[in-house]
This record gives structure tokens, C-alpha cells and sequence, in this order.
């Protein structure tokens, strides 16, 4: 049975995007579009971040700016570190309804997001069902691989592994980011795993239902 560990409850309606620091924990709110910096140790605001985007689903730290996907809008907003806006681009493979059988389905954009370098950003689209490799200084696709599950959300990368949650699926993909293969798979029954990151050897989690962050360990 996957160990499950809550640490905290997420101050704002809707967490759905994280991305770890050394100084604190990024999470971006679908709610109210509010970027917060959290204390690791008991979920304190160390900063909130008002932004224009619009039901953020990812966020990225990297070349000394935030990357948030704005899901409605399907676009991804490089931001200042304040979280005001420097420009919008359009979400690869976007166009598709991520969820058909929800009521009123409509176009979404980006989830999880995860930068690696100057000239590399993965990019994880529900509807297209693909993870974008991205170059960030032109915001062009390099390529992309096939997600194992309906529902790719939060994602990180460790050891030249791409570790990517599966909302639907309840599970943790471990990939092989050449092609997609699955290398090794984590249950996680509950709670949903919605924006997901890595910090001091384990898999941090939040549940846009709940608010709950959580942990989970990173398999050896």
C-alpha cells in the first residue's frame, strides 16, 4: 500500500500546480488564480501572487520567471517573479475537449509543467493527451510523447526519469521521456493527485477537491 503522508491543508479554494524551492513550495490556485509561496514546514502564505491568468493548472520556476498554465484560455504565461504578466503563448496541442464526459465539456490548455534548462520546458496537455518537449526562449515544440493515462496533470523530472500523475487513473507514471514507455507505476487511491513536484525525497501532491498536500516517497 502507497504511504501517504498530509502535511497541510492549501490556504486558497483550489491548488493545482506546485513547483519546489529552497525557500518554499509554489502553488498556483485554479480557484482564484493566486499564485502562493507556502512554508514547507506548516503551509504558511510566505507570498500571494495575484495573476491574469485563468483556472491555472501548472506551474514552473526557471530563467528567472514563473511559467503558469492558464487552463481556460489555453495559453502559458511567462511571468515576472511578482507574478505579473511578460507575455502569453498559445498551448501546444490544444483544441481538443480534455474531459467529454463532464457536463458542459469544453476546450482546457497545459497542466503540469516542469522546466529543465534554457532551451528545454516539459509540458503536460490533457486534451492532446502528449507531453511537449518546449524550447522556452522561442516557446516552439521540440517533440512529444504519448501520456499512458486520460488525464495527465503534475510532473517532474528526477534521474532522466519524467514522473507524470494521472488524475483518472489514481497513479504515478514513471517514463522513459525518449518515447513514452512506462517504467514503473504508483498507486495513489486518494487523495486525487493534481499538481505534483519533488523536494527532500519524496513526491509532494496537492488535491484541488480536498486542499490537502501530501506526500508520497519516491520509489528507489
Amino acid at each position: 500500500m502507497t504511504e501517504i503522508t498530509d502535511h497541510f491543508m492549501h490556504p486558497g479554494p483550489q491548488p493545482n500546480g506546485l513547483q519546489a524551492a529552497e525557500d518554499g513550495l509554489w502553488a498556483i490556485d485554479q480557484g482564484n488564480n493566486h499564485l502562493y509561496k507556502l512554508d514547507w514546514q506548516d503551509g504558511s502564505v510566505l507570498e500571494d501572487l495575484p495573476t491574469e491568468t485563468d483556472r491555472s493548472s501548472g506551474v514552473t520556476i526557471g530563467g528567472g520567471n514563473i511559467w503558469i498554465a492558464s487552463t481556460y484560455t489555453a495559453e502559458l504565461f511567462k511571468c515576472n517573479m511578482d507574478g505579473t504578466t511578460v507575455e502569453r503563448y498559445d498551448t501546444p496541442g490544444k483544441g481538443g475537449v480534455a474531459f467529454a464526459n463532464t457536463p458542459n465539456p469544453r476546450t482546457t490548455g497545459a497542466h503540469g509543467m516542469e522546466w529543465i534548462d534554457d532551451e528545454n520546458m516539459w509540458v503536460a496537455v490533457p486534451p492532446a493527451q502528449k507531453v511537449f518537449l518546449m524550447d522556452p526562449s522561442t516557446m516552439t515544440v521540440k517533440r512529444s510523447i504519448p501520456t499512458p493515462g486520460i488525464r495527465p496533470h503534475g510532473l517532474f523530472m528526477h534521474e532522466g526519469a519524467m514522473w507524470l500523475a494521472d488524475t483518472a487513473a489514481c497513479k504515478v507514471h514513471k517514463l522513459d521521456p525518449a518515447d513514452g514507455t512506462v517504467l514503473a507505476e504508483v498507486d495513489v487511491p486518494a487523495p486525487e493527485v493534481h499538481g505534483m513536484t519533488l523536494h527532500g525525497g519524496n513526491m509532494w501532491f496537492c488535491c484541488a477537491e480536498t486542499r490537502r498536500v501530501c506526500t508520497v516517497p519516491l520509489p528507489e
